[in-house]
């Protein structure tokens, strides 16, 4: 599976971190030999007071206190040995630098302790996103999945799309949904929809009854924010659920999701069908028909594509939706392997709308598993 972050410029193992962790030397190497050199007294306090306040900035404790330490020690021998001024000794100047360090220090210390808060919030925030959206095998079921996300929210790894595969009695099952909202707003409700999907997948039989109980849960789950304080909204979610074996044989359910595709060696081929209710809104129209299934099989070559409206509905500057199936029909081919394949429609997708989304998109493509992948990689 693939999901997207932005890199840290500031990571330490980066050369952009460890060159930016060097200024507090270069600082101080630079204003220590200018004092030395200048033919006429140059001011080091003003400067010196800066190094201490950089790296309490930008590296660690004990780097500030070290930095602190040395910058009152070379002011100090500066001002009375090695470039001593002609009016006498520069005492306020050395109080000025031991002032910075002693201010730098715990301003390190405050900022050390947050910085190690938010990475035990973020591993946290993981963890969570994790239990969302499960890492899955490569194969699971003698069905191959390959999946990627694109989250809207900032340093996000999951939001209002989400989706799951799970071998059942019945098959191997897989679904994916966009749930009303995006970013981490819609996380509690992409939560209940896996729950649900992960229980009624396996004691199901009829798929139509497996996207019954996720809309009833949907909806529960809409009480109880309003029980909980929260606002008095439907809540709802467009998903498409399938069921593959490893013959084939393909069945799936719409409700109110965009069209799956059929990626095969003459094409791609879009499966159409008459649009129905989303998820969770059963009660506001009990008389809706539910959604009929639909059969279909897939060849040795054949990839099914499934996808979220983040993709065609994302928008450039000058408006204009993402062209999907014209992308699609242009590079898709049933010979590429579908990690490459989803990974050129990310980063297509990135580009068309200028750097980042301002809606989830979720892929996936599943295909039957060769035999050796089957005995290898099945989960």
């Amino acid at each position: 599976m693939t999901r997207t972050r932005e890199p840290d410029v500031a990571d330490a193992a980066s050369p952009l971190g460890r060159a930016v962790r060097a200024l507090p030397a270069a600082l101080f190497v630079i204003v220590f030999v200018a004092d030395l050199v200048s033919p006429t007294q140059f001011q080091a306090n003003t400067v010196l007071t800066l190094v201490p306040m950089t790296a309490a900035g930008l590296g660690s404790l004990r780097s500030t206190v070290c930095y602190a330490v040395l910058c009152t020690i070379s002011f100090f021998l500066l001002d009375t040995v090695l470039a001593p001024a002609p009016d006498g000794h520069d005492w306020a100047g050395l109080v000025v630098v031991a002032l910075g360090g002693a201010i730098a220090v715990p301003t390190a210390l405050l900022r050390t302790r947050l910085q190690d808060r938010v990475a035990r919030l973020g591993d946290v925030v993981q963890e969570v996103q994790r239990a969302i959206l499960p890492p899955a095998p490569p194969v699971v079921g003698g069905i191959a999945v390959d999946r990627c996300y694109q989250a809207a929210e900032r340093d996000a790894e999951v939001g209002g799309d989400v989706y799951d595969i799970i071998a059942t009695p019945y098959g191997t099952r897989a679904f994916i949904a966009d749930v009303q909202g995006k970013g981490l707003t819609a996380v509690g409700a992409g939560a209940a929809l896996v729950g649900t999907f992960r229980e009624a997948a396996f004691h199901e039989l009829d798929l139509r009854d497996v996207g019954r109980r996720m809309g009833n849960q949907l909806e529960r789950f809409g009480r109880d924010r309003v029980l909980a304080g929260g606002p008095d909204m439907d809540w709802f979610a467009t998903g498409l659920i399938a069921t593959l074996d490893a013959d084939g044989r393909v069945e799936i359910v719409n409700h109110g999701h965009e069209a799956p595709a059929v990626i095969g060696p003459d094409g791609v081929r879009w499966i159409e069908v008459d649009p129905t209710l989303p998820l969770g809104l059963a009660g506001l129209a009990p008389e809706a028909r539910a959604p009929e299934p639909v059969h279909f099989r897939l060849g040795p070559s054949d990839r099914l594509f499934l996808y979220t409206d983040g993709t065609t509905e994302a928008r450039d500057h000058d408006g204009r939706f993402f062209p999907l199936r014209a992308w699609m029909d242009r590079h898709a081919d049933a010979r590429r392997p579908p990690a490459a394949l989803l990974t050129d429609l990310r980063n297509a997708l990135l580009a068309h709308v200028g750097g980042r989304l301002t809606d989830d998109a979720a892929l996936m493509i599943l295909r039957v598993a060769e035999p050796a992948e089957r005995t290898t990689r099945d989960g």
